[in-house]
């Protein structure tokens, strides 16, 4: 079993791996296009070892080309479709801000000038968004569902994401598992760790109001909310998205220990692809 907090580790040590798997790509990506002198990579040890397995050249040097291409490929891709979400995104929020509002509910929380944005919206919207400046973004319509502790709960909650940067978080997870899909184990993380940041939040929350009543309340409210289309498409972090049956149970019971099992197939098929990744490139 894999406790919560562990979780962190994996994060972190699926930056590392992926990181090293991107930076070995670059190098012989950027060595055969400007026919650098040969630097060793782990991709020509990939060479190697279809070489041993009589696997004819060609053969191995279209599997390299074609799994760098597609990984590449997609990061950019990726990297492309946030930057015009972003800037779509900052358009709707300054045609939507009720400035008046917003500089209320900035006073009364505490908040520095760039940490809240409400923008003029029926739905119920609360959420984190910005990547290195992180910023909580909240409705119209949320803050006319809730009581006023209730809305307090939901921006302590916030505040947590903010404060870890989570929107940069889940996105270098998600980019990462659809680049690499072929690693399993970067799948898993994309499934488990938006989970466990909610919980993060919710226990900051819960810790910040010295009750869990009110957080409870908001998110049984949000519940019951018929979905409606996204305002915006981003990265962010979301107070009612994911989990909410898990994360009830979690504030009916704070000392509710939540595990996570150990992976062990896909971290043996992900250990098993990495080697031979490191092989071939």
């Amino acid at each position: 079993m894999m406790k919560e907090s562990r979780i962190q580790w994996v994060y972190v040590a699926s930056l590392v791996v992926s990181g090293a798997i991107l930076v070995q790509m670059l190098l012989y990506a950027f060595q055969h296009l400007f026919r650098w002198k040969p630097l060793f990579t782990i991709f020509d040890l990939c060479m190697i070892l279809f070489k041993h397995l009589h696997v004819p050249p060609p053969v191995a040097f279209l599997v390299i080309n074609v799994l760098i291409l597609y990984t590449l490929g997609t990061l950019i891709w990726l990297t492309i479709r946030h930057t015009l979400d972003t800037w779509k995104a900052q358009k709707i929020v300054e045609m939507s801000e009720e400035s008046s509002l917003t500089q209320q509910y900035r006073e009364q929380f505490q908040l520095a000038p760039r940490d809240l944005k409400i923008i003029a919206y029926d739905a119920p919207i609360a959420m984190t968004v910005g990547l290195w400046k992180p910023r909580i973004l909240l409705s119209t319509g949320l803050i006319e569902m809730l009581e006023p502790n209730e809305l307090k709960a939901v921006i302590e909650h916030e505040k947590c994401h903010m404060q870890h940067r989570d929107p940069l978080a889940s996105l270098l997870i998600s980019g990462i598992s659809k680049a690499m899909w072929y690693i399993p184990i970067f799948a898993w993380l994309a499934e488990k760790y938006p989970i466990m940041i909610e919980l993060r939040a919710d226990k900051y929350a819960v810790t910040q109001m010295k009750q869990s009543l009110d957080l409870g309340s908001a998110l049984l409210k949000l519940l019951k909310q018929v979905p409606k289309p996204h305002l915006i498409s981003l990265s962010h972090a979301s107070f009612a998205e994911t989990s909410m049956n898990v994360r009830i149970q979690h504030i009916l019971d704070p000392h509710m220990q939540l595990s996570l099992h150990w992976p062990h197939i896909r971290i043996v098929a992900s250990l098993v692809i990495i080697i031979l990744l490191m092989g071939l490139i």
